[in-house]
């Protein structure tokens, strides 16, 4: 076999991996959210007083683009706007608690895989894994 067909093979196996790891993400208590609509409350959780303007400017995409999965979540309970006391024509971003608890479930089955990937490779590996990942990532495949 060549080395190209291992490659496949073994990016084949990860994509399968990856998919039922986002298939357990977005079950349980967190089926009803998209992938995105999850990494707008981790964005929210990790950056005190974020606004939508940042999360976009983050994620390079449109500010009316991430508006507009705000708005559900704060239609949902999920998010919260707070005033900014500077400028009241600007507005912060928060997690309500129904949000808090969102993001526990999140980050514990985030926990749950990489305990599972830890219980397989060693340190070494890990950060070779690590490398490997960044390089391939950072490549402009």
């Amino acid at each position: 076999m060549t080395y190209e067909l291992e490659l496949v093979e073994a990016v084949d196996r990860l994509t399968e991996l990856m998919g039922n790891f986002q298939n357990q993400i977005l079950s349980g208590a967190l089926k009803n959210f998209t992938l995105r609509q999850l990494y707008y409350i981790e964005l929210i959780n990790k950056h005190e007083n974020i606004s939508v303007s940042e999360i976009a400017k983050m994620l390079g995409v449109k500010k009316s683009t991430v508006s507009i999965a705000i708005n559900q979540l704060i239609d949902r309970g999920i998010v919260t706007k707070i005033q900014s006391n500077d400028d009241k024509r600007f507005y912060f971003l928060g997690l309500t608690p129904e949000g808090k608890t969102i993001i526990k479930i999140h980050m514990q089955v985030h926990k749950n895989a990489i305990k599972k990937i830890l219980d397989v490779l060693n340190e070494d590996e890990v950060e070779n894994f690590i490398k490997i990942v960044g390089k391939i990532t950072t490549s402009g495949l």
